[in-house]
C-alpha cells in the first residue's frame, strides 16, 4: 500500500479500522488492476464497434438443428457416448445474487413459480440425472457427469449450505465441485478504488470472463484432466430452459473437432437486446447490442435473413485442452467488459487513488 493515503478524523476504534483497511489494501495487486483500468479506459473512449470491422459469421462455421434430423441423431449419439464414457463436465456460472429478481440470496435458489416449487438448482440437478440415465439406456452404462459450480464470495456459503440441506438434489456429493471467482475492487470513473466502509474495499465478482483465471488458480482444470474429461459444457445459472449437458451440441462439436463452440438462438427482431456472435477485427467475438447501430442490425443477406442474427445465450462448449491453453498462455489477453453500477458507502472519504 506504498504511496496510498486514506485520511479521516481519528475517533475511538479508528486505529482498528485503519489496520483492517491496511490488510484489505495489501491483498490488492495494484499493478494488475491499474493495467485492467487502463484497458477499460480505452474501451470507454471506443464505445461502439467500428461498423466496417463487423462481418457475419461464415456459413460453414454454423450448424442448425433445423436442417437435418439425420445429423441431429448422429450428433446426439456421439454426445451420449461422451457422457457414457465419463468425459463430460458441466460448468455452471453462479456468482451472481438474485438482486434483479428481488431477492438477496443466490439466483440458483430462486423459486421460479412452478407448481412443484422447484428452484433453478433442483431443475438443473434433475436434468443431469436424466442425461446420465439416457446415456445408460443407449450404451448400457454411464459414468457420472461432473458438475463444477463457480460461485463468488457473495454466493458460495449460501449455495453450499443449500446443496447440503437438500441432500445434493439426488446427486453424489463427490461429483459436485464448488470453486470461487475473484472479487475485484470497484473503481470509479476517475480511476479510484471505492471503499464500502472506513475499513473495507468495495468489491464485486469478476464476471463470467474471470472463469479462466479461476479455473487455473483453484486447480479445477487439473482436476478435470485428472478425471479424463474432454468436453466441458458451460452455462449461466439463470437459464431456466437450459438443456444440460446437451448431447447434440456436444456431439456436433466433437464431430467438427472444435476447440470451442457456442449455442445461439436467432434474434426475434433486428433490435432485440441481445449480443450477437460475429467477426470483429478478424476475430470471432460477442458484440453487445449496444455496440451495433440500428442500420447494421437491420442488414439482411440475399436470403432475406438478418446478417447479424446469432444471439448469444451464454451456452458454450470447450475442450479441456483448449481451456488449459488459454489459462496458461492467454489469460491476460482477454478484453474487459465494463459494468456500471451504483455503489453505496458509509464512508465520507470513500476513494483510494489507483492512478
Amino acid at each position: 500500500s506504498s504511496g496510498i493515503n486514506a485520511e479521516w478524523p481519528l475517533r475511538p476504534g479508528d486505529e482498528e479500522h485503519k489496520d483492517k483497511l491496511h490488510k484489505d489494501i495489501s491483498l490488492i495487486d495494484f499493478e494488475q488492476h491499474l493495467s485492467n483500468f487502463r484497458k477499460c479506459a480505452v474501451q470507454l473512449n471506443n464505445k461502439s464497434a467500428k461498423e466496417d470491422d463487423l462481418l457475419p459469421l461464415p456459413s460453414d462455421s454454423c450448424k442448425s438443428v433445423f436442417n437435418s434430423p439425420i445429423d441431429n441423431e448422429r450428433w446426439t449419439k456421439l454426445g451420449l457416448k461422451e457422457i457414457s464414457d465419463g468425459r463430460v463436465a458441466l460448468l455452471l456460472l453462479a456468482g451472481g445474487q438474485g438482486t434483479r429478481l428481488g431477492v438477496s440470496y443466490p439466483k440458483g435458489m430462486y423459486n421460479v413459480g412452478l407448481l412443484s416449487g422447484k428452484c433453478l438448482y433442483q431443475l438443473q440437478a434433475e436434468r443431469i440425472r436424466r442425461q446420465e440415465d439416457w446415456a445408460k439406456e443407449v450404451y448400457g452404462s454411464s459414468k457420472p457427469i461432473q458438475w463444477y459450480i463457480m460461485t463468488s464470495d457473495h454466493t458460495r456459503g449460501a449455495t453450499l449450505n443449500y446443496f447440503k440441506e437438500n441432500n445434493w438434489f439426488g446427486l453424489c456429493e463427490q461429483n459436485v465441485t464448488f470453486f470461487e471467482q475473484e472479487m475485484i475492487p470497484c473503481i470509479s470513473n476517475e480511476g479510484k478504488i471505492i471503499l464500502s466502509s472506513k475499513h473495507s474495499i468495495s468489491r464485486a465478482p469478476g464476471g463470467n470472463g474471470d472463469l479462466y483465471r479461476a479455473l487455473g488458480q483453484s486447480k479445477i482444470i487439473d482436476d478435470m484432466l485428472k478425471k479424463n474429461i474432454r468436453s466441458v459444457h458451460v452455462y449461466c445459472v439463470d437459464n431456466i430452459l437450459v438443456k444440460i449437458p446437451d448431447p447434440l451440441f456436444i456431439g456436433c462439436c466433437l464431430e467438427r473437432e472444435s476447440d470451442c463452440g457456442a449455442k445461439v438462438v436467432s434474434k426475434a427482431h433486428p433490435t432485440e437486446a441481445v449480443g450477437v456472435i460475429c467477426i470483429c477485427n478478424g476475430k470471432v467475438k460477442v458484440v453487445e447490442y449496444s455496440e451495433i447501430s440500428t442500420e447494421t442490425a437491420h442488414l439482411t443477406g440475399d436470403n432475406g435473413k438478418l446478417l447479424f442474427s446469432q444471439g448469444n445465450i451464454c451456452n458454450h462448449y470447450f475442450t479441456t485442452s483448449f481451456l488449459r491453453k488459454v489459462i496458461e498462455n492467454h489469460a491476460d489477453d482477454l478484453a474487459f467488459h465494463i459494468a456500471k453500477k451504483e455503489k453505496s458507502t458509509d464512508c465520507d472519504s470513500a476513494l483510494i487513488p489507483l492512478l
